[in-house]
């Protein structure tokens, strides 16, 4: 039987405020490919509260509290980008419709349409049409309210791009590390889509070879990644 003065005792729970650097640094990854309507703040805050429940949650090694703590917070705001932006796009979508059939109405009816007839249209209530409205006068005013004069809702939501932007800064530093043929390889094959004939012929090998290079670097990349994925710029 162990003595109970020989145990260890638990680490101590990471202290949230000692660790509030790392809300500031996943929002400084994701910004900069965020649409202008996006407000960082709700973000920002989103990340703090992950980062509480974070240090509630984690019972690891002390050094691991970081990486633990980040990427939750990280998942946190692009949590919070996903459930924002169908709000976004609806609002986007409206404005659209009421602007597209609003233009065919004039047309059709020699005039301008009225709201209720806008409304009957788009199965819209006349509330939604006002709105659209509004936001549309404010966007040909130069004063806009979505983003980037009523961006394509058919565009990726923000939190895809934003994960999709910092999956290839990671990649594309990752495939610095390999071995110049196989970084070529693999970027060719998986970034830039050529074959495994072209990338070859630009090689100077077989297609076999390429492949066989290809096939190494994907085997380095995704160890590499792996790491990446916990302790990029973590451990400070």
């Amino acid at each position: 039987m162990i003595a109970p003065n020989t145990l260890c005792p638990p680490s101590p729970a990471p202290d949230p405020v000692e660790l509030l650097d790392l809300v500031d640094r996943a929002l400084a990854g994701i910004a900069p490919r965020l649409p202008a309507h996006v407000d960082r703040d709700d973000l920002a805050s989103a990340g703090r509260e992950a980062l509480v429940h974070a240090t509630l949650r984690f019972d690891g090694p002390t050094t691991e509290a970081r990486a633990f703590c980040f990427v939750r917070v990280r998942g946190a705001m692009l949590d919070e980008l996903r459930r924002l932006d169908p709000l976004a796009r609806r609002r986007r979508e409206r404005v659209r419709a009421v602007s597209r059939i609003e233009h065919e109405l004039t047309h059709t009816l020699g005039r301008s349409p009225l709201t209720v007839e806008i409304a009957e249209a788009l199965d819209f209530s006349t509330a939604e049409v006002r709105a659209a409205q509004a936001d549309l006068a404010a966007e040909e005013a130069g004063t806009p309210v979505l983003d980037e004069n009523l961006a394509d809702p058919e565009s990726p939501c923000p939190a895809d791009y934003a994960e999709r932007g910092d999956l290839l800064s990671k990649l594309y530093a990752a495939l610095r590390r390999l071995p110049d043929r196989q970084a070529h390889a693999v970027r060719r094959y998986h970034i830039e889509d050529a074959t495994l004939d072209v990338i070859g012929s630009e090689l100077g090998v077989s297609r076999e070879r390429a492949r066989q290079l290809r096939t190494a670097g994907e085997n380095r990349l995704r160890d590499d990644l792996e790491v990446l994925s916990l302790w990029d710029a973590l451990i400070a």
